[in-house]
């Protein structure tokens, strides 16, 4: 990404909001001016309370397409000089950008199938996973159901517990196996999200998956931070 402004804090931190969006949406139109179907891209803002909660929004032949950008709790730390400007860079907006551009161009060209049972389609969420609705029409019982079935091509190429952690949608188990060993499976959302773990001591944050607080040693809450679609 040849845009240092989304990259290096003492180069956005100075910007507008309006200057600072406008970048990202420039930036997300150049990653996809190949995709099918894009005509323009833009950026959301959040609620009042978190207006750098930012949403990515793409907009089609077909209609506008979203997906989360960036978080307010990652704007407010990119720009506190108090922390390392090193540090600061490895939660900058551009990488988030990149993300968010994959994610959506991973939606913009979903194949569909006509067939006797119904209407197919495939996406692939992630590398090795293809995930496929059904919708039938059950003529006799004049119903429409819709079904979803999840597969993992080669099996031994993929950690399926992390597999299962990221696609688990209800509250969070402890899951033991017929051998007795158990592990956590954290609390899911359909909605699109990175994990991230919250300290209970100190408040702070970081991406992932981690045993106790880097910052403090307390103890951690692992979450999908992702912000519900708007209606």
């Amino acid at each position: 990404m040849d845009v240092p402004e989304l990259l290096d804090p003492d180069l956005w931190c100075p910007l507008t909001d309006r200057a600072r969006r406008d970048a990202l949406a420039a930036a997300l139109l150049a990653a996809l001016r190949d995709a099918p179907g894009v005509r323009d891209t833009r950026i959301e803002v959040g609620p009042v309370d978190r207006p750098y909660d930012y949403t990515a929004v793409v907009e089609t032949d077909v209609g506008d397409m979203k997906t989360p950008l960036w978080s307010h709790a990652r704007a407010q730390i990119f720009c506190d000089p108090s922390i390392h400007a090193a540090n600061r860079r490895q939660i900058a907006p551009g990488l988030d950008l990149a993300r968010a551009a994959e994610r959506l161009r991973s939606r913009l060209n979903v194949r569909y199938a006509l067939e006797t049972r119904g209407l197919t389609l495939t996406l692939t969420p992630e590398s090795g996973v293809e995930r496929t609705w059904t919708a039938e029409r059950a003529r006799f019982r004049d119903r429409t159901a819709v079904t979803r079935e999840d597969v993992i091509p080669k099996a031994g190429d993929v950690d399926l517990r992390d597999l299962l952690a990221h696609f688990y949608t209800g509250p969070s188990l402890r899951v033991v196996g017929e051998d007795g060993e158990a592990f956590l499976l954290p609390a899911g959302s359909e909605e699109e999200g990175r994990l991230v773990s919250l300290c209970q001591a100190c408040h702070r944050w970081e991406d992932g998956s981690v045993a106790v607080c880097t910052a403090c040693g307390g103890p951690v809450e692992t979450v999908i931070a992702a912000r519900p679609a708007r209606r």
